[in-house]
């Protein structure tokens, strides 16, 4: 069974589809404006009345996660070969320092919330920001339950359709925040080598094959930025690559899906290009709110243990863990964070806290952001089952998104 964003019965105005442009920042055609629930393949949507959201695929993600994550654990406990210490490492916890990890896992929300209020402005969408906290909740509890984070995308269509936004302005908004994501970490990871922050932690060397933390930091660090700029290239261009991936692979299903999302991300690009600028550069910034809280938390954790490390060494750390983490096969990481998490942890605790130290620093990371987003997930799919109409939200104010301003 399938369950659907149910869109209010009232008609949104329509979304203006750009057909061509010169460049991302260059002056767009505006062709004529088009029902999004009519919208063709080739305009970036196929019919639909909402978005679908298989309950299968959320079993599946939580599923792997849960078995990835007793893996680990049961691997790190293995390896520490003492599993009564390990147990009383949890006693070590001082709760004092539970309220700065909770504030710092609540911004998985509210910087969400920010990134999203802010994509939405420039289409003339007046979300409340309350609402946009909540998609954001979801969004994010969907991505720590898949691989590379892609189910946040899928959870933020579902939120956006279910609260009134029109199938156009919702797809328009998604790659936004695609590409916004991809633009800070990538910016993260440039920032990060320019400054040279692996010289905080070019004297640690972890356990696994002697590798230097340094040296790793860097490449991650470097890599993550590349692959980040090839996407953000290929979406401000994505004529060359149409063509190279037509001639080299031809015509083939996985292709056309590649090319969707190229056409999709441009689309997106020359949509805030001409209206949303400022809206895009401020999003960028206001992801130091979500994604800088997850570097910080590994250190709030350390303290709640009684290690007072050095604060850079242990962010850098951890912004080094983020990004090995995001490549990993498995959602969020799961099982083998619970491996990288003690290796780079392994420093500056004792081997019998390490294994405490992963599942506390995991719980306020991952595990407090699913339960809590999953269970309003659940709710929402209950309503539309049902089909309850989303009452509880705001009237959703579309002030001609395409219009000049």
């Amino acid at each position: 069974m399938t369950y659907y964003a149910i869109r209010p019965e009232k008609r949104l105005p329509a979304f203006p589809v750009f057909r061509r442009a010169e460049g991302p920042l260059g002056p767009a055609r505006k062709a004529t404006s088009l029902d999004p629930d009519r919208m063709t393949d080739a305009s970036s949507s196929r019919p639909a009345a909402g978005i679908r959201l298989p309950p299968g695929a959320v079993r599946a993600g939580i599923t792997v996660f849960v078995v990835a994550t007793l893996l680990g654990f049961g691997a790190l406990f293995l390896i520490t070969h003492d599993l009564r210490g390990s147990i009383a490492g949890f006693s070590h916890f001082d709760l004092r320092w539970a309220v700065p990890a909770l504030a710092l896992a609540s911004m998985d929300w509210f910087g969400s919330g920010v990134r999203i209020w802010l994509l939405t402005r420039p289409l003339g969408i007046r979300l409340p920001f309350g609402r946009c906290m909540q998609i954001g909740g979801v969004s994010a509890a969907l991505a720590y339950l898949t691989p590379s984070g892609t189910g946040g995308g899928p959870a933020l269509l579902y939120g956006l359709v279910r609260s009134g936004v029109s199938l156009g302005q919702t797809v328009a908004t998604n790659f936004a925040s695609v590409i916004v994501n991809l633009t800070f970490l990538s910016l993260a990871g440039f920032a990060a080598w320019y400054f040279g922050a692996a010289g905080a932690i070019e004297d640690i060397r972890l356990p696994v094959a002697n590798i230097s933390a340094a040296t790793l930091f860097e490449w991650s660090a470097l890599g993550f930025a590349g692959v980040g700029l090839v996407v953000i290239l290929l979406a401000v261009a994505p004529r060359l690559p149409r063509l190279l991936l037509l001639r080299l692979f031809g015509r083939s299903v996985r292709v056309r899906r590649v090319l969707k999302v190229l056409q999709e991300l441009h689309g997106s690009l020359i949509i805030y290009a001409r209206k949303g600028k400022l809206a895009l550069i401020l999003a960028v910034l206001a992801n130091v709110l979500q994604f800088g809280s997850r570097f910080v938390l590994g250190w709030v954790v350390l303290r709640g243990f009684g290690v007072d490390a050095g604060f850079w060494n242990v962010v850098t750390l951890h912004i080094l863990l983020q990004f090995l983490l995001y490549f990993m096969p498995t959602p969020s990481g799961s099982g083998v964070g619970e491996m990288l998490a003690p290796a780079l942890m392994s420093p500056f605790l004792e081997d019998r806290l390490l294994v405490a130290y992963t599942a506390v620093w995991r719980f306020f990371l991952n595990y407090l952001t699913i339960m809590a987003g999953g269970a309003l997930l659940v709710r929402w799919i209950g309503q539309d089952a049902a089909g309850v109409s989303n009452d509880e939200s705001a009237p959703v104010s579309n002030d001609q998104p395409g219009a000049e301003s």
